[in-house]
C-alpha cells in the first residue's frame, strides 16, 4: 500500500516535470514571519527552536519535517508564514524519504493539508517536495 500511495505521488511529479535543481529548496529564513508583527508572545521562542530543527528536516529526520508542515499549515504562534504548498510539500517528503509503513497520521495530515489545495497549488507542492528529497537524498549543506 505504502509503494502504491508514493508511487502515485512522486509519480505525477516526475511525470510532467521538466528537471529542476533544488535551488528551489526553501532556506529557514525564506518561512519565517515577522514577530514584530505578530501579536503571540511565543513567536521568537518558536522561531529559535525551530531553526535548530530546520537542518535536521533537510537531512530528513521525519520529526522535523512533521513540524515544520505542521507550522507551515498553522503558524505555529505566528512564527512562520503560513504557506499551504509548502506545508503539502513537506507531507509529500515525508512519505516518499520513510523507510517504514505509512503511518495513519500522515496520512491523515497529507489529506488535510494537500487535499484543499488546486491542482495548479498541487503541482507546485510536488515541484517543492521533489527538489526537498533530492537534497535529502544528497546530503543537506
Amino acid at each position: 500500500m505504502r509503494a502504491l500511495f508514493l508511487a502515485s505521488i512522486l509519480g505525477l511529479a516526475a511525470s510532467c516535470l521538466p528537471a529542476f535543481a533544488a535551488e528551489g529548496v526553501p532556506a529557514y529564513a525564506d518561512l519565517l514571519a515577522d514577530c514584530a508583527a505578530s501579536n503571540d508572545a511565543a513567536c521568537d521562542g518558536q522561531q529559535t527552536v525551530l531553526a535548530a530543527q530546520w537542518p535536521k528536516a533537510l537531512a530528513g529526520d521525519p520529526l522535523s519535517l512533521r513540524n515544520f508542515a505542521f507550522c507551515l499549515a498553522d503558524g505555529c504562534f505566528g512564527a512562520l508564514t503560513v504557506d499551504p504548498v509548502k506545508a503539502c510539500a513537506l507531507r509529500i517528503v515525508i512519505v516518499a524519504i520513510n523507510n517504514e509503513p505509512v503511518r495513519n497520521e500522515d496520512r491523515d495530515n497529507f489529506g488535510k493539508d494537500c487535499g484543499p489545495l488546486g491542482p495548479d497549488e498541487q503541482q507546485a507542492a510536488k515541484i517543492v517536495a521533489r527538489d526537498l528529497v533530492r537534497t535529502i537524498r544528497r546530503g543537506a549543506p
